[in-house]
């Protein structure tokens, strides 16, 4: 008995698998019309390379993350 088939069987069941999509950025709190979008530019980073800034693609506001949005978001 081959083992190749079983490694097979492996490779074929891990190409099958289907990555989840991101989740879908909230609504802006000030228009109510607009995506957020993450702003990471340098310039408005904090120290912590983890912090961005949300931007609203209608109203161009900026917002700062609650936690649940670094957790979920980051």
């Amino acid at each position: 008995m081959s083992t190749r088939t079983g490694a097979r069987t492996d490779a074929r069941t891990e190409a099958r698998t289907v990555p989840s999509p991101p989740p879908i950025p909230p609504t802006c709190p000030n228009c109510r019309q607009g995506l957020l979008w993450k702003d990471t530019r340098a310039e408005i980073r904090e120290t912590d390379e983890h912090h961005w800034r949300w931007w609203c693609g209608n109203c161009s506001k900026r917002f700062r993350p609650t936690e649940e949005h670094l957790r979920r978001f980051s």
